[in-house]
């Protein structure tokens, strides 16, 4: 065999080598494609925390003072499986342990849910606000008319009323009247004990009472209002007989004492005696 055939046989072997290695790798890549995996699966055997606590509805919750408090609890599993009935629940109020959320006072109060499960301790807790932002109930009455004469003593709080959700609060009316006819306004305030207030106003009205002047006769100068239903009368004889005035009355003094009435809406309204010396 001469040197240019083993050359060639030789080149003929590389060739066949390097073929075969090409044909390998391909295979190789085609068999890792086909068998690759499809997904990648999260281990399940993972647990990340197989006891869990948590409270039922908010975390902060408010309530107005003597509403009903709805304790919604919380809720615990271990394995899946609800453990809730060992929770403990107690409240706390200024750091010191109460009953219960009392509602009748304004305040913050903490509920804490506990457990321990396996030697594994968990707690979560809850704030509860009390709290109180309704103003009093203020009523004051409809327009009073009163005479010169009752200004004095006059109770500017009479048939005032107060009620408050707390069940407690108080009012004054500041006393402005004077014997001096006119339209008197009398201001009133309602306070809780929580601070909130209601104001109101009512009308007080002075008019001038039952007048008598002497010149020449007996004059009876009677009090109007024009928004009422006034009805003025007289007697000679002491309340016997009662005879219909006009509002300036001229009498004829016979004997005895005159007596003036005044009736709103046919109701004894006021009357005054004329005593003749």
């Amino acid at each position: 065999m001469n040197v240019s055939n083993r050359k060639a046989k030789f080149v003929g072997l590389i060739t066949v080598i390097i073929i075969g290695l090409i044909i390998l790798f391909v295979i190789s890549r085609i068999f890792s494609y086909v068998n690759r995996p499809k997904e990648i699966v999260q281990n399940t055997d993972v647990k990340e925390d197989s006891f869990n606590l948590n409270i039922n509805g908010d975390y902060l919750t408010y309530v107005r003072v003597n509403e009903k408090y709805n304790e919604e609890g919380a809720i615990a599993y271990f394995d899946k499986k609800n453990i809730s009935d060992d929770i403990i629940v107690s409240y706390y109020k200024d750091n010191s342990q109460v009953s219960s959320v009392d509602t009748s006072i304004v305040g913050t109060f903490t509920v804490k849910y506990e457990i321990t499960n396996n030697g594994e301790y968990k707690d979560k807790t809850r704030v509860v606000v009390v709290t109180d932002d309704i103003a009093p109930n203020l009523s004051v009455p409809d327009t009073v008319t009163i005479t010169s004469d009752e200004a004095a003593s006059y109770d500017v709080e009479s048939g005032v009323v107060v009620s408050d959700n707390t069940g407690e609060a108080s009012f004054s009316c500041d006393n402005t009247l004077s014997s001096v006819p006119d339209d008197y306004i009398v201001t009133c305030i309602a306070r809780d004990k929580n601070g909130n207030e209601t104001v109101r106003k009512r009308l007080i009205k002075v008019v001038s009472g039952i007048e008598f002047e002497y010149d020449d006769g007996l004059i009876i100068k009677y009090p109007s209002d024009n928004k009422k239903n006034y009805t003025y009368k007289y007697s000679l004889d002491n309340g016997q007989t009662w005879l219909d005035a006009s509002i300036k009355q001229k009498v004829d003094i016979k004997n005895g004492n005159v007596i003036a009435l005044v009736l709103e809406d046919n109701k004894f309204k006021m009357s005054s005696t004329y005593y003749i010396k």
